[in-house]
Formats: structure tokens, sequence, C-alpha cells
């Protein structure tokens, strides 16, 4: 994970994820592997989020950005990280945890109602993500 100190008041904002699945995805011959999950979201209990993880160096701004969908409940994001950590959480995934694991994702400061609003009114909303973190259960 990326170290986001220099990124200053931006940074507020965390959505916990309960990890439904997950999948690896190729999508051609010679192209790296992403993994896609699917998640509930914590503070937001009627909206699913799908997530894909590819494997990039992001240096300079957001490693994502997490996008509501203007008609119906769900959010998506793609999320660049580095060779490690897309390597931790691909071993990680690849065993069933005792309970559900969860991810935390680390956003710009946002509002839940808004988000809400904006989406029953037909308005895509989206928010940057930072830095994630993982709390994966052992027993």
């Amino acid at each position: 994970m990326r170290d986001a100190s220099n990124l200053g008041s931006r940074i507020g904002g965390q959505m916990q994820l309960t990890i439904l699945s997950a999948e690896i995805l190729k999508s051609k011959i010679g192209a790296k592997l992403d993994i896609s999950v699917s998640c509930n979201i914590s503070e937001l209990p009627n909206y699913h989020c799908n997530l894909i993880f590819t494997e990039k160096n992001q240096d300079i701004g957001p490693i994502g950005f997490l996008k509501f969908d203007s008609k119906r409940p769900l959010a998506s994001a793609v999320i660049s990280l580095k060779e490690d950590d897309f390597k931790d959480i691909s071993q990680l995934l690849k065993t069933s945890p005792p309970r559900s694991a969860s991810i935390f994702l680390y956003t710009e400061i946002y509002n839940e109602d808004a988000i809400i609003s904006r989406s029953m009114s037909g308005e895509a909303s989206t928010v940057d993500i930072y830095d994630l973190s993982w709390r994966y259960p052992l027993i």
C-alpha cells in the first residue's frame, strides 16, 4: 500500500466492504491477471460493490475511483495495486476464510446521503480511493 501522508485533507472517508466472492480474470493471452471482488458496502447497506484489482504502480493521485451507478444501488471500482500488494491479496483470496473478510477503502470525504439522493435522481457519483487495507480471518 502507498504512503498517503502527502495527500493532506482530501482523505477522510472510509468504507468497509464485506467480501461475498472473488474471481481471477484474464482478458486475453499475454495479459496480466486481474482480481474481481464482489462486496456489500457496510455504510450503504442496500448497495452492492464490484472491485477490480489490477497490478500497476500508481504513485501520483488516487489508486482508484469508486463510481456509483445512477440507476441502481451498485458501485464499481478499478483499483491499481503494486505488485507485492496484488500478490498478497491474490494469495489470501485463494483460501476460504471461516467468516467473511473485509476490505477497507480510504477515500476522499464523502456524504452517504448525497450519494443516495444523487443515485435516486438519476445522477452518478464518484469517490476517489487513496488507499486500502483488509482484514482476513484465519480461524
